[in-house]
């Protein structure tokens, strides 16, 4: 940053240096304490940047050790100045230009918030909220009073324990922290499969299992029981078998079962794909301070209905130094449909592959696939694909969790 400073204000100019003293002459120059940034060799020639000083300096060095010195290219405000000496407009404008840089980011221009999760509506009210007390677009920075804001957004938001208020640039962030009530401490008394499989292990940590591994089960039917029953450990007299007793517990543990999982599908021999045409949109933006967003005026309306989106984001510099703007440009790329043919062995690798995106969708993530098997048969216009996948998980949930694979 220092360096870019130096050019900035004292002058900058490219300079290229051809011979084979060249390498000698750039450390006689940093010998006398100049220096040269961003050194690049092109075959016997080297490029770099230096001050204005250090370009005097270069000069009688290089007619010393009979090097060539080249300049390409000569920046900064004193040049910047001879040039705007005397053009009274420019000069003017830049003035305005700058003061009204100075405005902007001095200013607030926009407000975020930054709490995770959190719907729009939620958002809006945040916001609305912060403008009422006191924090509105367009507010001096200087003049804010952060704490008495805060206070102010508590009034009047009391699901919040915590609200936040910070600067950065031309935007203020808020952050919050919302109450949350501890839900009761409790525990189902039975566990049931969320789904039909073989059960393959039981783990009971409380209960009693009522499944064993080899059963296959249902989904709905009851795994682990929180009821546990047992003899009396002193029996009543006369009595002409144990008696039992039944105690309620809460039931926890697990029971892993091997789940099957089948997708089935028709995949034709015409398919309808989106193309490019090669026709484009262009919205441009400036960003300003990585924050404040300038909407460049478009010639006419978005002409497509359909489209692929890219975002190119290019910085502006002046002078060697790239200011705090940046260009946004939102180019939209036109698509139409177009039927494409398939051949049958084309149609069934598309099919596949819809299947697995299907099939990836539908099996938990918290599951060992443990066996799998594919089959592909031809039809009249297209092919069939079912893809089928075991799955080796836990199925033992509360009663309210249990929902359809």
């Amino acid at each position: 940053m220092t360096g870019i400073l130096i050019r900035l204000f004292g002058g900058w100019r490219l300079v290229r240096v051809r011979g084979r003293q060249a390498e000698q002459l750039i450390s006689a120059l940093t010998v006398r304490g100049y220096r040269m940034w961003k050194v690049r060799r092109y075959g016997d020639e080297l490029e770099g940047l230096l001050t204005q000083a250090g370009y005097d300096v270069l000069a009688v060095l290089a007619e010393e050790l009979g090097t060539e010195v080249r300049s390409l290219r000569q920046g900064g405000l004193p040049f910047r100045w001879r040039q705007v000496k005397g053009r009274p407009f420019l000069l003017a404008g830049l003035a305005t230009a700058w003061l009204m840089v100075l405005y902007m980011t001095s200013h607030i221009w926009a407000i975020e918030v930054v709490v995770p999760n959190l719907s729009i509506a939620q958002q809006e009210r945040l916001i609305h909220t912060a403008e009422v007390s006191g924090l509105r677009v367009g507010a001096s920075r200087s003049h804010l009073n952060i704490p008495h804001i805060r206070r102010l957004m508590l009034q009047d938001l009391p699901e919040y324990s915590w609200i936040g208020i910070h600067t950065q640039g031309m935007v203020a962030f808020i952050d919050a922290v919302k109450l949350v009530n501890r839900p009761p401490n409790h525990l189902p008394t039975k566990l049931v499969a969320t789904a039909s499989g073989k059960v393959t292990a039981v783990y009971v940590y409380m209960g009693a299992a009522e499944v064993l591994p080899g059963e296959t089960v249902q989904r709905g039917q009851t795994l682990i029981s929180g009821v546990v029953s047992g003899e009396l450990p002193i029996q009543p007299e006369g009595a002409k078998k144990p008696m039992e007793e039944s105690v309620v517990t809460p039931a926890e543990g697990q029971v892993m079962a091997d789940v099957t999982y089948r997708v089935k599908l028709f995949q034709p021999l015409r398919e309808r794909r989106l193309v490019t045409t090669g026709r484009v949109y262009v919205e441009r933006f400036l960003e300003l301070d990585q924050s404040a967003v300038v909407t460049i005026p478009s010639l006419g309306a978005m002409p497509f209905q359909r489209y692929q989106v890219q975002k190119n984001v290019e910085a502006i510099g002046f002078a060697g130094v790239d200011l705090p703007v940046r260009l946004i440009q939102i180019v939209y790329n036109e698509e139409v449909e177009h039927t494409v043919p398939l051949t049958l062995k084309s149609a069934a690798e598309r099919g596949r592959q819809r299947a697995l995106q299907a099939m990836r969708k539908r099996v938990p993530r918290d599951g060992v696939r443990v066996a799998r098997s594919e089959r592909i048969a031809a039809a009249k216009g297209g092919v069939w694909v079912t893809l089928t996948w075991v799955m080796n998980r836990n199925i033992a949930v509360p009663p309210g969790a249990a929902k359809k694979p």
